[in-house]
């Protein structure tokens, strides 16, 4: 913090730890807080591949997922003409980046009313047309068995659920939900579309086992895959090899067949 506060181009500070998982670390948290440094301030305005959001500073970590930056303008450059389904769509990253990039009909999935409700001025702030992205609150799960009773396909599905293994210890339970997500999202792929599959649990990305759960997926789901891209957090997130832990987030576009 003192070394931050100390750098003229930044103009707040806002300190939001868990206090829970820092403990675990074996941190000392007393000499860390600087109320000086801290604005008080709930909303800001961002700007991120030509796309403006209004991102809520007292919503979901940070407020807003930058490491999904480079992945969300990839998403851009496949979605023309396309329909597309944001699964956990929180704020509106991916399905905005979707719409922006000429898909025909979005729509995005999640259970934060907050964050819909962002999501939906973040339409408006960008002059989006509200008839071809849409968001819906509903549990990712619940909506998509009942899109698959519908029989309904969309030519790109993006998942990106929130950390289901927050540590090692749970990684086995955290695998089931992972797999049956992804055979879920898979059953709502048309045949040869696209399905951008994500996971944020360094527990998961770290075990190597996320390739084979998305197998175990396609075969409950009577799918065949192929992997189309394989990336990880943007570029400002390097990893130091002497901490593998820094490898965290898993984004992996298949093809499903």
């Amino acid at each position: 913090m003192d070394c931050l506060s100390r750098l003229n181009i930044i103009k707040r500070i806002i300190w939001r730890p868990t206090v829970e998982i820092l403990k675990e670390e074996g941190l000392d948290l007393s000499d860390l807080k600087k109320p000086d440094l801290i604005i008080p301030q709930t909303r800001v305005k961002v700007m991120e591949n030509r796309i403006s959001y209004l991102i809520s500073l007292d919503g979901q970590k940070t407020g807003f997922y930058a490491d999904q930056r480079e992945n969300r303008f990839f998403l851009s450059t496949i979605s023309e003409g396309r329909r597309v389904l944001d699964i956990c769509c929180y704020s509106g990253g991916f399905a905005l980046n979707a719409a922006s990039g000429g898909a025909l009909d979005v729509i995005g999935i999640d259970t934060s009313l907050p964050a819909l409700e962002l999501a939906k001025e973040n339409v408006a702030l960008n002059g989006l047309d509200p008839q071809r992205i849409s968001f819906l609150r509903q549990d990712a799960t619940e909506f998509m068995k009942a899109a698959v009773s519908r029989n309904e396909l969309w030519d790109i599905v993006i998942l990106d659920p929130p950390k289901l293994a927050p540590r090692k210890k749970v990684l086995k339970s955290a695998s089931g939900m992972y797999r049956n997500l992804n055979y879920l999202a898979m059953q709502l792929t048309k045949r040869g579309g696209l399905l951008m599959t994500c996971s944020c649990s360094g527990a998961m990305t770290q075990s190597g086992q996320f390739f084979r759960i998305l197998q175990g997926a396609a075969s409950m789901a009577g799918r065949k895959i192929t992997v189309v891209r394989q990336a990880g957090a943007a570029c400002d997130h390097p990893i130091d090899p002497a901490y593998p832990e820094g490898a965290y987030l898993t984004n992996i576009l298949l093809r499903v067949l």
